[in-house]
C-alpha cells in the first residue's frame, strides 16, 4: 500500500541569514527528515560568497534543495546552477525567509515565486487553511488533512511568477498564500510561508507539509493509485458506531466502505440503507474475512471479541483497526500483535480521542513547560448511579469498570506521561450495584521509573466526585472538570500565583482516519500504534491482577525496552 521509496531522497538544506534561529532551525529541520528514514540530508550554510554548492548542483548528487535562508547574493554561477538543477528536474523546497533571500537575483526570485513583503509585528495565532480546490482536486500535499492553528510570523508575499496556492490565510480581510507549488521545466517548486522560530519549526501540521512538500518536490508520485477499500466488521448495536466509522472512512480521499458483517441480518440490511445498495454485506465473518475485495478491517465488536477478531483478520492478510480498547488481557494484546507482524499489515486501535480540543489543549500546556516538571496526574470519570443493564456493565464481556472510558482516559495520561512504566498498582471494589457484574469502584495507579505518578478513577459509586483532570508540575498545575469544559491553569512565577482560564482548543475529528489513509497510502507514520495500545491494556489488566494480590505492585513485562515517543503538540 505505501508509496516509500526504495531509497531514501537526498535533500542540500541550507540555510542561514539574519532574523532568525538557523542554527536551531537546521538542528530541527535536519533530525525531523532524517528520523522519517525518507531523507538523507547534507547540511550547507550561506556564506559571504552566497552558496557555492550551487554551482555543482548538475552532479546529480542530491534530488532536492531545502532553502530556510535570509539575505544573501548568488553568483551568477550559483544562480545558473540552481536554475537549471530546477529546470532538469531537480526539486526546491522554500521555507519561510526563503522569499526573503537573494532579492537582487531576478532569476532565483522568479523561480521561488514570491517575495516577501512585509509582515505585521510579532508572532501571533492563525490559521493556516487547506485550498478548497486543491483539496477537491486531490492534491498530494493537503489530501487527508485538517487546516490547523499555529503561533507565528505571518508573511504577506508580493507575487514574482505563476503559482497555484494550496494552503491559505485569511488576514485583515484579505487572503495571504501559505503554500503553493509551481512547475519550472522539468522541476518543481514547493514554497511554504510558515516557519519563522523553532516552535512553528516543530509544529507536527507544518513538518508533516514539509516532508510531503520534499517527496513531491523530489519527483516522487503521491497520487492515489489503489484506494484502500474497507470493511466493517459488527455494524449495528451501540451508538451506531459502524455507521460513524463507514462515514468517517468515507471521507478520506483515497479511502471506501465496501462491506459490512454483522450478525444480525436486519443491522446488516441497514447498512445498504445508510450506505448504499453497492455495499457487500454478510452475517458469516469467516468467509467476511477471508473475503479479498478489501484491504482493511474495522472490528467494532464487545470487547471480549476484540482479540479473535483482529487475529483472525491480520492471519488472513488484512490491515486490522479494532474499536477502544484494544482487547481485554496482556496476553491478547501481545497475540495480537505477534499475528500482525507475521502478516506484515497495519495494526492500530480507535484512540481518536487523542484528537479532542480539551485533551491537546492540555497536552500544549504540559509540553510548552507551563507548569513546569510535571510529577503527578489524575484522571477520573467516577459519579454515583445504577450501571444499565447490557454487555458493558458484564465483567465477563466488557473486562470491567476500567475498560471503557477508562481506556480513553488511560490512553491520554501515557500521552501526558512519556515516561517508562515502573509497576502498576490496582485497587477494585465490588461492593453495591448487583445487577452488574462489573467493579463499582476501581483505582489504578502507575509509578514511572523516575518516581512521577499518575492515577486513574472509574466508578459508579462515588457520591461526591473528582475532576476528570488535575495536572501537577513543579510551577504549577492544572484542573479540568471534563469533555467540553474550560481548563483551570495555576502558575507560580517570582511567588506570585497567577491563574487563568483557559478554553479547550478545537479537535479534529476525521484526524484518526486522515493518518490511517496517510499511513496506508504514503507511508507516513502510524500514529496510534499497537504497542501504545497494549501499555494501556497493560495497565488496565494488571491493575486487576494488582488488586488480586492485595494492591501489590507489579511491572509490564516488556516495558524497560520500550521507549515512549506519542502525539507531539500542535
Amino acid at each position: 500500500m505505501s508509496t516509500s521509496p526504495v531509497k531514501p531522497h537526498a535533500v542540500l538544506l541550507v540555510t542561514g541569514g539574519g532574523w532568525h534561529d538557523f542554527t536551531s532551525g537546521a538542528a530541527i529541520l535536519s533530525k525531523s527528515l532524517t528520523d522519517s528514514g525518507r531523507f538523507t540530508v547534507t547540511q550547507a550554510h550561506l556564506k559571504d560568497n552566497g552558496v557555492p554548492e550551487f554551482a555543482s548542483l548538475s552532479s546529480g548528487q542530491f534530488r532536492t534543495v531545502l532553502l530556510y535562508t535570509q539575505g544573501g547574493q548568488l553568483t551568477s554561477e550559483q544562480e545558473e546552477g540552481l536554475v537549471r538543477f530546477v529546470e532538469a528536474g531537480g526539486g526546491l523546497v522554500g521555507i519561510h525567509c526563503a522569499s526573503d533571500s537573494f532579492t537582487k537575483n531576478d532569476r532565483f526570485m522568479k523561480l521561488i515565486g514570491s517575495q516577501f513583503k512585509t509582515h505585521p509585528p510579532g508572532v501571533f495565532e492563525f490559521v493556516v487553511k487547506n485550498n478548497a480546490t486543491a483539496i477537491a482536486a486531490g492534491h498530494p500535499l493537503v489530501t487527508r488533512t485538517d487546516d490547523f492553528l499555529i503561533n507565528d510570523e505571518h508573511y504577506i508575499l508580493e507575487p514574482r511568477a505563476d503559482f497555484e496556492v494550496f494552503a491559505y490565510s485569511h488576514l485583515q480581510g484579505k487572503d495571504h498564500p501559505m503554500g503553493y507549488t509551481r512547475k519550472q521545466g522539468k522541476g518543481t517548486v514547493v514554497y511554504l510561508a510558515n516557519g519563522h522560530h523553532p516552535q512553528s519549526l516543530s509544529q507536527r501540521n507544518f513538518l508533516r507539509l514539509l516532508e510531503r512538500s520534499l517527496r513531491l518536490a523530489s519527483g516522487e508520485d503521491l497520487s492515489v493509485k489503489n484506494p484502500i477499500r474497507a470493511g466493517i466488521l459488527g455494524y449495528g448495536g451501540a451508538f451506531n458506531m459502524g455507521k460513524y466509522h463507514a462515514e468517517a472512512i468515507n471521507a478520506q480521499f483515497g479511502m471506501k466502505v465496501v462491506a459490512v458483517c454483522d450478525l444480525d441480518p436486519k443491522r446488516a440490511a441497514q447498512a445498504k440503507v445508510e450506505l448504499g445498495e453497492s455495499i457487500q454485506t454478510s452475517t458469516n465473518m469467516d468467509s467476511f474475512l477471508a473475503d479479498p475485495s478489501f484491504d482493511l478491517v474495522v472490528e467494532i465488536l464487545p470487547h471480549n471479541l476484540h482479540a479473535k477478531a483482529c487475529i483472525a483478520a491480520s492471519k488472513g492478510g488484512k490491515h486490522v483497526i479494532t474499536e477502544k480498547p484494544f482487547c481485554i488481557t496482556l496476553a491478547e494484546a501481545d497475540a495480537m500483535i505477534q499475528a500482525a507482524a507475521e502478516s506484515g499489515k497495519a495494526l492500530s486501535c480507535f484512540h481518536n480521542r487523542r484528537w479532542d480540543g480539551d485533551f491537546l489543549r492540555i497536552l500544549n500546556i504540559v509540553r510548552a513547560g507551563t507548569l513546569g516538571d510535571v510529577f503527578h496526574i489524575d484522571a477520573a470519570t467516577s459519579g454515583y448511579g445504577m450501571p444499565g443493564a447490557w454487555w458493558r456493565s458484564s465483567k465477563e464481556i466488557s473486562g470491567g469498570i476500567l475498560y471503557d472510558w477508562g481506556a480513553h482516559y488511560m490512553d491520554w495520561t501515557l500521552n501526558l506521561m512519556p515516561k517508562r512504566i515502573a509497576s502498576v498498582s490496582g485497587f477494585l471494589q465490588k461492593r453495591y450495584w448487583h445487577n452488574s457484574s462489573n467493579e463499582d469502584f476501581a483505582m489504578a495507579v502507575i509509578r514511572y521509573e523516575d518516581g512521577t505518578t499518575s492515577t486513574l478513577e472509574q466508578g459508579n459509586l462515588a457520591a461526591i466526585g473528582r475532576p476528570g483532570w488535575r495536572v501537577l508540575g513543579t510551577r504549577g498545575g492544572l484542573t479540568n472538570g471534563g469533555p467540553h469544559q474550560d481548563i483551570t491553569v495555576v502558575t507560580y512565577h517570582d511567588n506570585t500565583r497567577r491563574e487563568t482560564k483557559v478554553p479547550g482548543g478545537p479537535g479534529t475529528s476525521n484526524a484518526y482516519y486522515q493518518n490511517i489513509g496517510n499511513h496506508l497510502l504514503l507511508g507516513e507514520e502510524l500514529v496510534v500504534k499497537a504497542q501504545e495500545a497494549r501499555r494501556a491494556i497493560a495497565v488496565l489488566n494488571l491493575a486487576e491482577v494488582s488488586s488480586n494480590q492485595g494492591g501489590k505492585p507489579v511491572e509490564v513485562p516488556g516495558e524497560a525496552q520500550y521507549t515512549p515517543r506519542y502525539l507531539q503538540p500542535w
